[in-house]
C-alpha cells in the first residue's frame, strides 16, 4: 500500500508515523524545506483540558479537546520514545478571569468542574500520561491575597490554577522531525506544492507542480490550504470558516512571568517554558488579518522594524494591565525578542468577542473521509496525535496491513 500524507506539520508527520509504522510506504508532501515549520511551531503549545472553551455549554469541545490531551504523550511516546520526556514543557496554566469576561467566575467554575469530572471519567482510573502533569486534579480557585499578588485587581475578577501545560512547539518539532527523517517507510517530498487532488475508484491522484502521482490512499493534513484541495476532489466546505493571523512574542526573559490564559473573550496567553523562552499574546494588539477565501493571503510569517515594535507595545500594554510583572520586563528581557505570526484556521464568520460565534467551538472537528482521500481538520494542536491514529485506522485497520 503507498498513501500521500499532504503537509508535514505535527498533523501530517502524526499520521506518517503511524502509517508508517503499520507498515504502510508513506510520501508526505510539503512546500517547506523541513517537516513542522509553519502553525505547528506557531502557536503556544498547549495541550487543552478543555478548560478555555467555557462559551460551549453542551462542553462537547471540552470533552473532544481532553481526549486529544489524554492521547498526545502516550502516542508521541510511541512513535518518538522516551525522547518524549526531553520536551520542554510550561509551567501549568493559572486561568484568569477578566472582569469583561463572557462568562462570570461561577460559570467559570462550573465549567472546570465538568471538565475535570470528564477527565476522570475518561482516564477511568489508569495512570495519566500528561507530559509530568496529572488532570486528575481540579482547578483550584486562588484566595483573594494571592489573585491581588499577582494580577490587578481592577481587571481581574478570579484566578485558577490548573494542571494544564504546554509544549514548547519548537522542541516538540525537532524530535518529530528527527523521527520522520529516521523512518525508511516515509520519504519526505519538500518543495513541492499540492495543486489538486483527482478521486478514483481505487486510489486517488496527487497533481503538484512537479509530478503527477497515484496513490492508493490520500491524507490531506495542510492548514491553510486544505479548503482550496478538497474542493478539486468535489468537496466543497459546507460551513463557513475563518482564517485568523496572529502574532506573538517568543522571547527569554530573566523577569519570572506566570503562565496563563485570560477568560473569556479577545484577552491573551502568557506561557513560560522550562527551557527558558516565553510566548506572549494579547489578542486586540495581536490579531492583525482575517480572511474567509480559501486560502489566506500570504501573510509575513514575522515583523520588524516599526510593524514588530507596534505588535511588541500593544502585547505588552494589554498583558500589563493583567499582571504588573509583564510591564516589569527589562530592556535585556526584550532584547533578541521576535514577533512571529500564525494562522489560525476555525468554523464560524464572526470573531471571538461574539458571545455566539461558533470559534468558541471546536467540537466538529477530525478526519473526514471519502472514499479513499481523508481530509483531517485538525482544530487544535493538542488533537493532531489522536486524529492520526484514527485516519489510519481508517485506511489499514487496528493491526498492520
Amino acid at each position: 500500500m503507498r498513501v500521500a500524507v499532504l503537509g508535514a506539520g505535527l498533523q501530517g508527520s502524526c499520521t506518517a508515523l503511524e502509517l508508517a509504522r503499520r507498515g504502510v510506504d508513506v510520501d508526505l508532501l510539503d512546500r517547506a524545506d523541513t517537516p513542522m515549520t509553519g502553525a505547528s511551531v506557531r502557536n503556544e503549545g498547549k495541550i487543552h483540558l478543555g478548560y478555555v472553551y467555557a462559551n460551549d455549554p453542551t462542553r462537547r469541545t471540552a470533552r473532544t479537546m481532553i481526549e486529544g490531551a489524554l492521547e498526545f504523550a502516550p502516542l508521541l511516546r510511541r512513535w518518538l520514545g522516551e525522547a518524549v520526556d526531553d520536551l520542554a514543557v510550561s509551567e501549568p496554566f493559572v486561568y484568569v478571569v477578566h472582569r469583561e469576561s463572557l462568562l462570570d467566575p461561577a460559570a467559570v467554575e462550573l465549567h472546570f468542574a465538568d471538565c475535570h469530572a470528564a477527565a476522570v471519567e475518561i482516564l477511568d482510573g489508569r495512570e495519566p500520561d500528561y507530559l509530568g502533569g496529572d488532570p486528575r486534579v481540579p482547578p483550584r480557585r486562588l484566595p483573594d491575597a494571592r489573585v491581588s499578588a499577582m494580577f490587578d485587581p481592577a481587571t481581574v475578577a478570579a484566578a485558577y490554577a490548573t494542571s494544564e501545560l504546554a509544549v514548547e512547539p519548537r522542541s516538540l518539532a525537532r524530535l518529530v522531525v528527527r523521527a520522520v527523517n529516521a523512518d525508511d517507510r516515509v520519504r519526505f517530498r519538500p518543495r513541492t506544492e499540492v495543486r489538486a487532488v483527482t478521486r478514483l475508484d481505487d486510489g486517488v491522484v496527487v497533481h503538484t507542480d512537479l509530478s503527477d502521482d497515484r496513490y492508493d490512499h490520500v491524507v490531506n493534513a495542510l492548514w491553510d490550504g486544505r479548503l482550496a484541495v478538497d474542493e478539486t476532489a468535489g468537496i466543497p466546505a459546507e460551513r463557513p470558516w475563518l482564517y485568523r493571523l496572529k502574532y506573538f512574542v517568543r522571547l527569554w526573559p530573566t523577569t519570572s512571568l506566570p503562565s496563563m490564559t485570560i477568560l473569556l473573550g479577545p484577552f491573551g496567553d502568557v506561557v513560560t517554558y522550562d527551557d527558558g523562552s516565553a510566548f506572549l499574546s494579547w489578542y486586540p494588539a495581536s490579531r492583525l488579518g482575517t480572511s474567509a477565501e480559501l486560502r489566506p493571503p500570504s501573510w509575513p510569517a514575522e515583523l520588524d522594524g516599526v510593524p514588530g515594535k507596534e505588535v511588541l507595545a500593544g502585547i505588552l500594554d494589554g498583558l500589563t494591565e493583567i499582571a504588573p510583572a509583564v510591564g516589569d520586563l527589562t530592556a535585556a528581557d526584550l532584547d533578541g525578542g521576535r514577533v512571529l505570526g500564525g494562522v489560525i484556521y476555525a468554523h464560524g464568520h464572526t470573531d471571538i468577542d461574539d458571545p455566539a460565534s461558533v470559534l468558541h467551538e471546536r467540537h466538529e472537528i477530525g478526519p473526514e473521509s471519502h472514499g479513499r482521500y481523508h481530509s483531517v481538520d485538525t482544530g487544535k494542536l493538542t488533537m493532531a496525535p489522536r486524529f492520526a491514529r484514527i485516519v489510519a485506522d481508517r485506511i489499514v485497520g487496528d493491526g498492520s496491513p
